[in-house]
């Protein structure tokens, strides 16, 4: 049995010399067959390379992956859309959310990047005023930090409509942040948890935006 599961069938055949030529023509055919059959199965190559170059091309048409290249592809590559939704207020439409990976899957213990893209002027005051009480909402010790008012700061500017804000989470290194293509800066492992958190964890306030981003909400 192979390591990926799949089971390699031996066959033995005893042939007569006047017999060899008719026969091997036939197990070449046999192998053609078993080639294509268990290569497709199985994900393993057992025909010629020019079968398996065919069945490869046919899958990569069925199914193809449409990556992008970002201002921030360096820290996230061939990002790939998890999920989008939109956060609205008052029933006015805040920002246009997109969760982003190089899978296309969200992995808490694997890079990520969320895009923010405004539909009104918000200023970074506002912008980190709203990020620091969404923290606190979810039990976060926003208190116990109070550098990261100033962190935030640093990182966020004022937005008008079009503008995109983007953080991208690297596992125990932190985010860092772009203000459309325009790196801003980085916080620090703790600070990046608790910032993501405000959309990606279960007790957020905008459940429906979360399922969203998730890819969830079909």
């Amino acid at each position: 049995m192979s390591n990926n599961g799949c089971y390699r069938v031996k066959v033995k055949a005893t042939v007569t010399r006047d017999r060899r030529s008719a026969t091997a023509k036939g197990l070449l055919n046999v192998a053609v067959w078993f080639g294509v059959s268990f290569g497709v199965l199985c994900g393993v190559s057992l025909a010629p390379p020019v079968v398996s170059l065919a069945v490869a091309q046919a899958t990569t048409d069925a199914t193809p992956v449409e990556t992008v290249k970002t201002p921030w592809s360096a820290f996230l590559p061939a990002a790939q859309i998890i999920g989008e939704g939109q956060f609205r207020r008052w029933g006015f439409l805040v920002y246009d959310a997109t969760l982003w990976s190089s899978s296309g899957q969200y992995e808490p213990d694997q890079p990520f990047a969320l895009s923010l893209t405004y539909a009104r002027t918000v200023s970074r005051e506002q912008i980190v005023d709203a990020s620091l009480d969404e923290m606190r909402e979810l039990g976060v010790d926003v208190d116990g930090h109070p550098e990261w008012s100033e962190t935030l700061r640093n990182v966020f500017v004022d937005v008008s409509e079009g503008d995109t804000l983007t953080g991208i989470y690297m596992p125990d290194q932190g985010a860092v942040f772009y203000a459309d293509d325009r790196l801003t800066g980085q916080v620090s492992e703790d600070l990046a948890q608790a910032f993501f958190a405000i959309w990606l964890d279960p007790d957020t306030t905008a459940p429906d935006l979360r399922l969203a981003l998730l890819g969830k909400d079909q």
